[in-house]
């Protein structure tokens, strides 16, 4: 045998053994290597070194998988030590003539500033000098001026109106592209409520890491990957041409547009609520009568998990009636103008698999609503992915119900059966486009709910500019609504369990630190089954600290023609002396006390809402110090289940004075908690507290 040889036998008895899966993967991978470096004509790559007795199994699988990481698995390679931190994420891979793989800059902006086309000015305004068909990003949050041209974002038109159009565009979203079609001028502004939307990334790890670097700019233009931030993976807004087509089609000139109705619907991720808002901000911007341009378009949101401008957990009609630019977190409000909720409804479940029943009746309505008040306006229906089952069953009712002009599936593979049945289901016509998922996430659904949800609790009025505002102050900070729940004087009938009915001890355990929705009875008969037949009105009993509840054995819910949801509260604390439910909510008194003086009934109803984690923690996380600036958190998949002790915050025993009465209460050594046990509770107790 030659030396070589012996060598070689050497160095294979001393490598660890690999499983078959992990040497096959190795295998592929190493042929791609290989037929890489033949294309390229890369010299061949040295002999493997022996592994030392203590060397790591997998390291060898380890070094091929980096040779041929896609940058989605290279992002998350860690740095070797000594070297700078570079975005491998944003960056693609080029070899050398040496076969060295090094990061090649991504073009992302064919605008190229200079003295002639750049100018920014001392109130933090930036002037830019388009040619035309040049594009752009622009990251963060900001306000377009456009004074000559036109410039086009999302499907909206900006023209030379002397408006002045805000976005707010973080990298969990892709980001809209922007494009100058003749010679064009406008104003990138500052935005003044950046920074209290930033701010909530001090109370949360879900808002950090979202904007542009450096935090002083409220916006910056990434002309190349490499002006992105750190770590960071931008993904731009894109509409394949597939869609422009059908887009084109829906607004061709000739075409009744104006009484336009189109359903959206697809598996999920599929691009529904990104194709929604293209079709409606071109229907809100397109040229012709201005009569018909301000009746704005009307979405019927119908994804109670993913919901644009409501919170997850209802759907709800909405009237738009200004371009939607930014992330839906940044919108959750129904008292905005630029996107009135005209009917919410709430199902108190993030799924309509929990009641199809209620979701049926509860979207029918909402059309009804539009039928009666809003004819004549364009309106897209947005759907959930459920697709399958029931989920299907429901698809075809309300394209029966509701005889859209147009229903768009948002795929080409699929399944077969659905595609058949919708199909059939249509009356006029019925198309599909290819979708188009994401390929990095950086915010999951559940992520993305939460943040939905945190932000309407965060928000505050901004009546001088019209424009919603945040309150970055944790909740446990901010004073509660006091809404008694006894006595001849009670604010709410009582609370209405959905799905399940807790035992009466334990209702205020149930509803206590909760979100559960304000909905008015308009009449009687949204009491529907909930009324017993023998006496003719509803049962309701009370709970050892004298809160209501409407007896509901029978799984029924309240009926959304006589009924409607005009917010959301979060249960803060229950004072039991004084018969006071403390809610915290961005809800005005006018809105209770005009229920109130109709005479119209508020009941609070309990269901399967996510549990409001991310308002235990706002106190620890705030205290810590940590936000956008200082510390870059990985964000870790939340479960809804209502036990949030294995999400423990950083820093956790620095945050020993965390207000009066915090959510969470830090614990010290095996205090109040058995051995092994997390180092933090939620308290229970912050009704009596406070009202001592």
């Amino acid at each position: 045998m030659s030396a070589s040889k012996r060598r070689k036998v050497d160095q294979e008895a001393t490598q660890p053994a690999v499983s078959a899966l992990t040497a096959l993967s190795a295998r592929r991978r190493l042929a791609e290597g290989n037929a890489l470096g033949d294309a390229t004509s890369a010299p061949a790559s040295p002999e493997p070194r022996a592994l030392p007795s203590n060397s790591n199994a997998f390291s060898v699988l380890q070094g091929l998988s980096r040779q041929g990481d896609s940058p989605s698995v290279a992002a998350r390679q860690p740095e070797s030590p000594g070297k700078p931190q570079r975005n491998k994420a944003r960056h693609l891979k080029s070899e050398d003539s040496t076969g060295s793989s090094t990061p090649r800059s991504v073009q992302l902006s064919s605008f190229r500033p200079s003295k002639n086309n750049c100018r920014r000015h001392a109130n933090g305004i930036t002037e830019l000098r388009l040619k035309e068909s040049e594009r752009f990003l622009v990251l963060g949050s900001f306000g377009i001026r456009v004074l000559e041209g036109e410039v086009t974002v999302a499907g909206t038109t900006l023209r030379a109106d002397g408006e002045t159009h805000w976005l707010h565009a973080p990298y969990c979203h892709a980001i809209p592209v922007l494009r100058t079609r003749p010679q064009t001028r406008l104003e990138i502004h500052m935005d003044p409520c950046a920074p209290a939307l930033r701010q909530l990334g001090r109370l949360s790890p879900l808002f950090r890491n979202l904007w542009n670097e450096p935090v002083s700019l409220s916006f910056d233009i990434l002309y190349t990957s490499e002006d992105a931030p750190r770590k960071s993976v931008i993904q731009e807004l894109k509409s394949p041409p597939e869609w422009n087509k059908e887009l084109d089609n829906l607004l061709a000139p000739g075409t009744n547009n104006t009484a336009l109705t189109a359903l959206v619907c697809g598996p999920k991720s599929a691009g529904k609520s990104t194709f929604s808002k293209i079709l409606a901000n071109r229907l809100i911007t397109r040229s012709g009568d201005k009569g018909l341009l301000d009746k704005g378009v009307a979405l019927l949101d119908l994804d109670p998990g993913q919901s644009e401008y409501a919170l997850p957990g209802t759907i709800s009609l909405v009237h738009v009636k200004e371009p939607n630019l930014s992330a839906s977190f940044t919108h959750p409000s129904f008292s905005n103008a630029a996107s009135q909720i005209v009917r919410c409804h709430t199902i108190a479940s993030v799924s309509p698999a929990s009641d199809p029943d209620l979701y049926r009746a509860a979207t029918f309505d909402l059309y009804a609503t539009y039928a009666a008040s809003l004819k004549g306006v364009p309106l897209i229906i947005n759907t959930p992915g459920w697709i399958l089952g029931t989920g299907l069953e429901l698809l075809e009712d309300i394209i029966r119900h509701t005889t859209p002009d147009e229903v768009i599936y948002m795929s080409e593979l699929g399944p077969a059966d659905t595609v058949d049945s919708l199909r059939a289901a249509t009356a006029k016509n019925f198309r599909t486009l290819p979708s188009q998922p994401s390929e990095f996430t950086a915010r999951t659904g559940a992520h993305l709910r939460a943040m939905q949800t945190m932000s309407y609790f965060h928000l505050k009025p901004t009546p001088d500019s019209g424009r919603l505002g945040w309150n970055p102050s944790p909740l446990s900070q901010h004073p509660p609504l006091e809404l008694r729940y006894a006595g001849p004087k009670a604010g709410i009938k009582g609370v209405l369990c959905y799905n399940y009915e807790p035992p009466a001890d334990l209702l205020a355990s149930s509803i206590n630190g909760m979100v559960l929705a304000v909905v008015v009875i308009e009449d009687r008969k949204a009491y529907g089954e909930l009324v017993n037949s023998a006496s003719a009105d509803i049962a309701i009993s009370e709970s050892p600290e004298g809160i209501p509840f409407i007896q509901n054995q029978d799984d029924a819910s309240l009926n959304p023609r006589y009924s409607k949801t005009i917010g959301l509260v979060l249960v803060r604390g229950i004072d039991p002396a004084r018969k006071v439910l403390q809610l915290l909510t961005p809800m005005s008194l006018d809105q209770i006390d005009t229920a109130m003086g109709l005479k119209q009934d508020l009941v609070l109803v309990h269901g399967k809402f996510d549990a409001p984690s991310w308002a235990y923690t706002e106190d620890l996380y705030y205290q810590s110090g940590d936000d956008d600036a200082t510390t870059h958190l990985q964000i870790e998949d939340q479960d809804t289940d209502d036990d949030v002790s294995d999400k423990e915050p950083e820093d956790v025993t620095e945050a020993t004075d965390v207000g009066q009465v915090p959510w969470v209460e830090v614990l010290r050594g095996h205090e109040k908690r058995p051995v092994g046990s997390k180092v933090w509770r939620v308290r229970r107790d912050l009704g009596r507290q406070n009202g001592e």
